[in-house]
């Protein structure tokens, strides 16, 4: 019945049976397997180009809590046009909550590797969540931060990371301790490629962020900053190691990052 409503319902119609659908797949495991299996997805992200902001948002939260379960994230990833709708929720989304659940629900899709590179080529996906991690609320960045993680341990993300400005984002985001944890662990998987270790230490103030976090961060945020670090000396050259031992709080620790 609530399937057929967003079908064939009004527009006030479609956003209550999409809530329903949201608050439903909320709760159970069950229901998440009940939801997709009805038939609802095709159904919740065709309103994902809604002109109703609550329609909108509630059929692409739906969607975000029936990708909780592992089974459903093929499901919505097989559905022809469906990730594309995803990203134009996250670019022109209509309310915060939209813009922030569709890069959450890609946070959730890309921790399965097969569909990492399938998010990171569609077009606008990073740039637009790399923009949510320079400019979104602190849940907006948290989703965004993890969703670029996750994409960066695929080893052929680097090029669209790259091109996109979530390099730029992420050295950015070390300045902020939201975020910071994550995004020195996503700097490190990157400068795995040659060309990222050069960029990355060529950012104005990346090192000085890395080396900031080493001092003031989380434990989990110092040691994905070592890590870094030790990635950026490993791969960068004489000019980074150079670079970065010239910090003045790190004089004695850079034996440590060396080893």
């Amino acid at each position: 019945m609530l399937v057929e409503q967003l079908s064939a319902g009004s527009q006030e119609v479609k956003a209550v049976a999409a809530r329903e659908l949201r608050l439903m797949a909320k709760t159970r495991k069950e229901n998440r397997s009940f939801i997709a299996e009805g038939g609802a997805i095709p159904a919740l992200y065709r309103l994902f180009r809604s002109t109703n902001p609550v329609a909108q948002e509630n059929a692409l939260t739906a969607i975000l809590n029936i990708s909780i379960h592992d089974e459903n994230k093929r499901k919505i990833m097989e559905e022809n046009g469906c990730l594309e709708l995803i990203v134009y929720v996250l670019r022109y989304g209509l309310t915060t909550e939209a813009r922030e659940n569709a890069a959450a629900t890609l946070f959730s899709l890309s921790a399965v590797h097969d569909f990492k590179k399938m998010i990171v080529d569609e077009h606008g996906a990073v740039a637009a969540l790399a923009d949510l991690l320079m400019q979104g609320s602190p849940r907006g960045k948290k989703d965004a931060v993890m969703a670029l993680f996750n994409l960066s341990t695929h080893p052929e993300s680097w090029s669209q990371m790259l091109n996109m400005g979530a390099i730029s984002a992420l050295a950015g985001a070390l300045r902020d301790e939201i975020v910071a944890e994550e995004a020195a662990g996503a700097l490190t998987l990157l400068m795995r490629h040659h060309i990222l270790t050069q960029t990355i230490a060529s950012e104005d103030t990346a090192i000085t962020n890395l080396v900031g976090l080493m001092k003031r961060g989380t434990p989990k945020a110092k040691e994905n900053a070592i890590a870094a670090l030790q990635e950026m000396c490993r791969r960068g050259g004489l000019n980074v190691i150079q670079n970065v031992a010239k910090m003045p709080m790190f004089s004695g620790l850079i034996q440590t990052i060396l080893l």
